[in-house]
């Protein structure tokens, strides 16, 4: 009896596993963390996760927190060719998206949200709303239909004791949060991804027109640049500020006499430096906390590269540009 017993359960347990497996949605979006327990000063990682059966071109999402317990640093994506549409930010909710000019599997993580924890409390991120994006029969950008929301709640708590934050690499370009402040609007979001999806898709259109005109060939005429690097502040003192850098190398910090005088409490006298050599820009850190594209460098110098973003301290973000 016990072959013909252990038979029937292995029937049984292989129908049971089918339709549990037919029975989850196609379509699913939802909130995760690692750990739940912070000090202060240290980043708060959540990531926002998808299933999904259907290519997307984008996604958006929208993350409550309260602002007494954590301010928004940023969000990337690890999807390649995912870029982040800069949204206006609502004090306590995050708003966020992405789009992409080419369809893009969306499974497993969509996005990386870090968060700054301020002080010591308990605390909750909550998954207002998401939905993913795809480009429609006519060409147009609209929410994929049947997307369930998962999990919508990661609890947290945060110790009021300081803690020293690990650096977490960043993939892709961070999409700065936190920023500016807007009353809420009616205006669809996912409209704004189509935007950017209609954007993208035009000026490509636009190339490929003109390189199918057949021109003739002509030799290139090499331009002389005469563009002067800039520091634009995005976050902390001065936020959205603009430094040309006319006087290299340039000193970053808290005393006055630099060329740029950042009055942050994590930002030291002399914290960093931007200097020139063989015709590129270097990042040197003077002993304070540096980062370039979330990558820390400690005592050492780092190329600069237009676009690329940097952090002093635990508040203070700027871009490099040329």
């Amino acid at each position: 009896m016990k072959p013909v017993t252990t038979f029937i359960l292995a029937i049984i347990f292989t129908f049971t596993t089918i339709f549990t497996v037919s029975a989850q949605s196609p379509e699913t979006i939802w909130l995760a963390s690692n750990t739940s327990a912070y000090k202060t000063g240290e980043t708060v990682l959540v990531t926002v996760n998808a299933v999904s059966g259907t290519p997307v071109q984008g996604f958006t999402f929208q993350i409550r927190y309260d602002p007494a317990c954590l301010q928004p640093v940023n969000a990337t994506s690890p999807i390649p060719g995912m870029n982040g549409l800069s949204l206006p930010q609502t004090t306590g909710l995050v708003d966020a998206s992405f789009a992409s000019t080419t369809p893009q599997i969306a499974n497993g993580t969509l996005a990386e949200v870090r968060f700054l924890t301020l002080g010591g409390c308990q605390t909750n991120l909550t998954l207002e709303s998401a939905a993913l994006a795809i480009r429609n029969e006519s060409g147009f950008a609209a929410p994929l239909a049947g997307v369930t929301v998962g999990e919508k709640t990661v609890p947290l708590n945060i110790d009021k004791a300081i803690g020293t934050s690990a650096t977490q690499p960043v993939v892709g370009t961070p999409l700065i949060l936190g920023e500016t402040s807007a009353p809420d609007s009616s205006f669809p979001t996912w409209l704004l991804i189509l935007l950017g999806i209609l954007l993208s898709a035009g000026v490509m259109f636009g190339v490929y027109k003109l390189l199918g005109q057949g021109a003739t060939p002509s030799a290139p005429k090499k331009l002389k640049s005469t563009s002067v690097a800039t520091v634009q502040i995005k976050r902390g003192p001065d936020a959205g500020k603009k430094f040309p850098l006319t006087k290299l190398p340039c000193r970053i910090g808290r005393d006055p006499h630099n060329e740029i005088c950042l009055n942050d409490p994590f930002v030291t006298s002399q914290h960093a430096k931007i200097y020139t050599s063989n015709g590129d820009y270097y990042l040197m850190d003077l002993g304070g906390e540096t980062y370039i594209n979330g990558m820390a460098i400690k005592k050492s110098a780092a190329v600069l590269k237009p676009g690329d973003t940097v952090r002093l301290g635990k508040n203070v973000y700027f871009a490099f540009g040329l």
